[in-house]
């Protein structure tokens, strides 16, 4: 049985959003909801050019259409094998259930795309001599993923410019599905001329186009040990250290300052993103401070840079190489001689005083904690010293006093109407100690009474606020209605209103009229 007969076919590198916008074309549909819950059965999908959700549902309806799985859509059709180029397999799992899933699409903040200071392409755009080649190859033009790479504005094909249209990726209209035929359509509303890529631009647009056809999964350690050898290879490395400010030199000499600048780099963030990726273990998802970083030294050739990276093995793999190659004799005995110092230093001083009392004790503890950790730490929790924990010098009945007193000291001096609501919150922030007497309520009973007692409700609020309004009308001899009243007071009569608040403004315009003549 074909669920969705008409469905077209996803043309190379076409978002998956271009396929369901042909779609709304080819089926004429107005309403892009009512199109959304005939592809995804919910109406409550959001149209995500780069990463959209609830994948697998959308194939259960049109997999007898074509012969695309899931997984083959999010690899082929989306910006998943981009923005996950250098993340490690926990994490491409994690974005890659979201994808398929119907749970919201958190892969802005776990990819570390949130919090990338550099400027993003967040409109619309396209390439004017791709669609030329669509329209000549297929006959109708497409949204094709490789003009939303998020750090570059020119075509990876062609080398020009893109053409921007008036709408971004993420506006209001979260679900709207716009085909790229209604821009066509407005181009003489549109920016139009095209512009030649510099070479540095021109670079990172092929590394995103690279970086959409091959796929490998890195570990944070691999990543380290690629730029470390980097380092080391290039004579920027002292020992174990690198030169870090040699490093942002030559990084900087290879895209020039001003490219880098332009780029929204500052040279404290160049610092942090940049240099930083050379020391152990640095987090980093973006695929441009991979390619800032690494290409440099390659002389920019990207095939050369990713076959190294591929190439790069893991330390761990080094390390037992190294391991094997060295006096295992000779490295035990020295531990039990170390072993054997500490346990004389811990029975006499204990753990703490023994680690920290003399360098010769901080050394052994550092040499031991590597070498065999588990030992340590048994051997310091047999001989732990217990301390008399001491008695508490803070009288809570007496503060419990203080407290109550102090509260009702404010609560007879707000008299005002018009003061904020007397909330928990407020009473609390009167004191000077706030922290510590919310931290400890359950020590303090009579102040618990207080809070339970003499705490403002939202409806004793709006209650309060009537009237004090009603004193204002009667100020200037005038009667009122409920309408301005509730107008005055600042209540929302579009939301339920409760039952005491409703009496309260009955009550109200009672008085007024009794009292005002």
């Amino acid at each position: 049985m074909v669920t969705l007969p008409f469905f077209p076919s996803p043309y190379p590198n076409e978002l998956f959003y271009s396929v369901l916008a042909r779609y709304k074309v080819r089926c004429g549909y107005v309403s892009n909801r009512h199109l959304l819950y005939e592809v995804f059965n919910k109406y409550t999908t959001l149209a995500s050019p780069e990463m959209p959700n609830c994948i697998s549902l959308a194939v259960d309806n049109i997999r007898p259409t074509i012969a695309s799985t899931a997984k083959e859509i999010i690899r082929d059709h989306t910006l998943f094998p981009l923005y996950t180029s250098f993340s490690p397999s926990n994490i491409k799992q994690k974005v890659e259930a979201e994808m398929l899933g119907h749970n919201s699409n958190t892969y802005s903040v776990t990819l570390g795309i949130a919090r990338c200071f550099l400027p993003q392409n967040t409109w619309f755009r396209y390439c004017p001599l791709c669609i030329e080649e669509q329209l000549i190859k297929y006959g109708e033009p497409y949204w094709d993923r490789r003009w939303f790479n998020l750090f570059t504005q020119y075509c990876p094909v062609h080398g020009v410019s893109f053409v921007l249209t008036p709408r971004a990726t993420h506006n209001s209209s979260r679900h709207e599905l716009r085909p790229l035929l209604e821009d066509l359509v407005n181009k003489s509303k549109i920016q139009t001329a095209l512009v030649q890529a510099t070479w540095q631009d021109n670079l990172v647009s092929e590394v995103a186009k690279h970086l959409l056809s091959h796929q490998n999964t890195f570990s944070y350690s691999q990543l380290t040990n690629f730029y470390r050898s980097r380092a080391t290879y290039a004579d920027f490395s002292r020992g174990q250290k690198v030169k870090q400010e040699e490093v942002a030199y030559y990084v900087k000499s290879f895209w020039s300052w001003h490219w880098l600048t332009n780029q929204g780099f500052t040279d404290d963030y160049f610092n942090n993103m940049i240099c930083t990726l050379f020391r152990k273990h640095r987090k980093q998802h973006q695929y441009i401070m991979h390619a800032i970083a690494g290409l440099p030294f390659f002389n920019g050739d990207i095939e050369k840079w990713w076959s190294t990276l591929v190439k790069t093995p893991s330390p761990s793999h080094q390390s037992n190489q190294k391991h094997h190659s060295t006096d295992t004799r000779k490295t035990s005995t020295s531990l039990e001689t170390s072993k054997q110092a500490w346990l004389k230093l811990v029975k006499s001083l204990g753990p703490k005083e023994a680690r920290y009392a003399t360098k010769s004790g901080r050394k052994l503890y550092i040499k031991i904690y590597r070498a065999d950790k588990k030992w340590l730490l048994d051997v310091n929790k047999q001989y732990r010293i217990k301390r008399a924990t001491p008695k508490s010098r803070v009288s809570w009945r007496k503060r419990d006093f203080e407290t109550v007193k102090a509260m009702f000291h404010h609560l007879y001096q707000s008299h005002d109407m018009t003061t904020p609501r007397r909330s928990k919150r407020w009473f609390l922030s009167q004191l000077h100690n706030s922290a510590t007497i919310e931290n400890n309520l359950y020590r303090l009973p009579k102040t618990t009474a207080f809070l339970t007692r003499y705490a403002e409700s939202y409806q004793d609020y709006q209650s309060r606020r009537l009237v004090s309004t009603a004193i204002e009308f009667a100020k200037i001899k005038k009667r009122a209605k409920k309408w301005q009243l509730y107008r005055n007071a600042r209540i929302n009569t579009q939301r339920s209103i409760s039952s005491q608040v409703r009496r309260t403004c009955d009550w109200c315009v009672d008085w007024l009229e009794q009292n005002i003549k």
